[in-house]
């Protein structure tokens, strides 16, 4: 079992990770296909790390507006595969997000088409 894995490698979140955490493992696109949740998933089952962070996401976005299919999968369904394989074995999980589209007021989910 090995440290803290964290997903993103060359973005700010993780490059500022990777100061305060210089042991940790830091997967990047190399990796780690964002594209493909049951790969994120079978990622982290094998590494069966301590905890994992998740730093990376589709940030593109104008692009997102267009390539929305790729922008689902990175943003909400390998989190989702990621959150549920550490349920599943038994470790902490974080998802960071950003004030871009929502600045975290309020107490209700959102809709996707909330303003």
């Amino acid at each position: 079992m090995q440290g803290l894995l964290v997903f993103g490698r060359t973005g700010q979140v993780a490059r500022e990770l990777a100061a305060l955490a210089p042991d940790a493992t830091f997967v990047g696109r190399d990796r780690a296909n964002l594209t493909d949740p049951a790969a994120c998933a079978a990622l982290i089952r094998a590494a069966r790390p301590r905890a994992v962070i998740n730093a990376a996401a589709y940030t593109a976005v104008d692009r997102a507006e267009t390539d929305a299919e790729t922008a689902r999968l990175v943003n909400a369904e390998a989190p989702a595969a990621m959150a549920r394989a550490c349920a599943d074995l038994g470790i902490p999980f974080l998802h960071i997000s950003t004030d871009y589209v929502f600045d975290g007021s309020g107490d209700q989910p959102r809709a996707e088409d909330a303003p």
